[in-house]
């Protein structure tokens, strides 16, 4: 049995081109593995509406409908927004070892956002969304906020399924595959275009796989602050389709484009426990010929780009609102470096994004393909310092960001920060800040 779920301000008609396509007997299809095929319907465009709402909803639809709950009976495509639906179903309702979805396909899933959405709540998208909604001109606006980058709606989902320590994805649990194109729309829809996307998500943000990193700047600064890492027990199979838009993956005007793209969706939903680990590895080297062809292009917008999401606390744990993080070459000792540093600052952090509800959540889009060719020499080092303020020089409480003595900086070798800043991935980034308080904020007086 397969389902299929839409995502925002779309509907299941859309998706009958692409579940025939699939429905078919095989070369062409999966026609063998599928008995039944079941378009799921949801309202995306309602400002009332929560992903809670969306969970409790497609839980009800799912028992209505009488779909199988027995685990690993059903396989499961999912376009953009229905990733977030579905894998919050997933891990709200189930278990992993209960869980009823065995192959999971995600096509341009917005795992980590979209670069779109904080615009969607704008005047251009009322008017161009809005009365498709259930009310007049609206759009969805919780369903955006959670679709927006560096939102924690999406972070609290990573640490549900990718980082509280229950495995939910691979051999025994659910085969995922994420697939994602890598090229803009054409025409007026052009205007949506954003380097690293499908035209609406990000290649990178589409990405599972993603790295926890927390950095502690709260001690010495004159010693490195410490950093700790943190990885999924798992690995979600991860492919790019080269030529493919947001539109096109999900078999819209007359896509999939590339005869490989079905072939490898067909593949998805027929992957078993005992080949998915070579399915991973199949696809990692698809990626680095596509990555490789794409950048030889010699467009910005097929560079390779890495989506760190970035969030400073204090060292009680209280959000640090207005702050910057610096990148800097070799502590810019030289004219060269200082060069570089320019252009890192210029061409390798392309966007920063900081999340409407909460500017202590920055999503940095980092070039990676330009900062490989700026940190080439064996003996670089990129230097990752936070200014923040209130300045604890100026006031009574704040950071120490402006003295010599301030927070301190990470040193990254090459290697390092290619790990770091990993090419069509996500990390999750958390920077602890001391904050400091004068002595007058509070002292005590002798009794006379």
């Amino acid at each position: 049995m397969l389902v299929i779920i839409h995502g925002w301000s779309d509907d299941g008609r859309s998706f009958r081109p692409l579940a025939r396509r699939l429905a078919k007997a095989p070369p062409e299809g999966v026609g063998a593995d599928i008995a039944e095929v079941h378009l799921g319907d949801y309202v995306s465009l309602d400002d009332e509406l929560r992903y809670a709402d969306l969970v409790a909803a497609l839980d009800r639809a799912w028992s209505d409908r009488d779909l199988p709950r027995k685990p690993r009976s059903v396989d499961a495509v999912v376009h953009s927004t229905g990733g977030l639906i579905i894998r919050d179903w997933m891990t709200q309702c189930f278990a992993p070892d209960t869980v009823p979805i065995r192959r999971l396909l995600m096509l341009a899933p917005a795992n980590f956002g979209s670069p779109l959405a904080h615009t969607g709540r704008s005047l251009v998208g009322r008017a161009l969304r809005g009365w498709r909604g259930t009310r007049l001109f609206e759009t969805g606006t919780h369903i955006l906020k959670g679709l927006e980058l560096a939102s924690p709606y999406a972070e609290q989902l990573a640490q549900r399924d990718s980082f509280g320590g229950a495995r939910w994805y691979g051999p025994g649990a659910v085969l995922a595959t994420v697939l994602c194109g890598n090229t803009g729309y054409d025409g007026i829809s052009g205007i949506a275009n954003r380097p690293g996307t499908d035209g609406t998500v990000r290649v990178a943000s589409a990405n599972l796989n993603a790295l926890r990193i927390g950095v502690d700047f709260t001690g010495d600064p004159a010693a490195s602050p410490s950093m700790s890492q943190s990885r999924p027990e798992h690995t979600v199979a991860f492919g790019i389709l080269d030529g493919e838009d947001h539109s096109s993956i999900a078999g819209k005007n007359r896509g999939p484009r590339a005869p490989d793209s079905l072939t490898l969706m067909r593949r998805a939903l027929r992957v078993t426990d005992a080949g998915y680990e070579d399915w991973c590895s199949e696809l990692q080297a698809h990626n680095q010929s596509v990555t490789a062809a794409a950048e030889a292009r010699g467009e910005c917008h097929f560079h390779s780009f890495h989506n760190a999401v970035v969030r400073a606390v204090d060292d009680a744990g209280n959000a640090v609102s207005d702050y910057i993080v610096e990148l800097y070459v070799n502590d810019d000792r030289s004219p060269r470096d200082r060069k570089r540093t320019r252009r890192i600052q210029e061409e390798g952090v392309v966007n920063v994004h900081a999340y409407g509800d909460d500017p202590s959540r920055r999503s940095l889009l980092i070039d990676t393909t330009v900062m490989r060719a700026l940190m080439d020499g064996t003996d670089d080092r990129l230097y990752i310092s936070v200014t923040a303020s209130p300045d604890a020089g100026d006031g009574k409480v704040g950071y120490r960001s402006y003295s010599d003595v301030d927070t301190g900086h990470l040193v990254v070798d090459g290697t390092e920060l290619r790990a770091l800043f990993r090419a069509h991935g996500t990390s999750l980034i958390t920077l602890t800040l001391k904050r400091h308080q004068a002595p007058s904020v509070f002292r005590f007086r002798g009794a006379r």
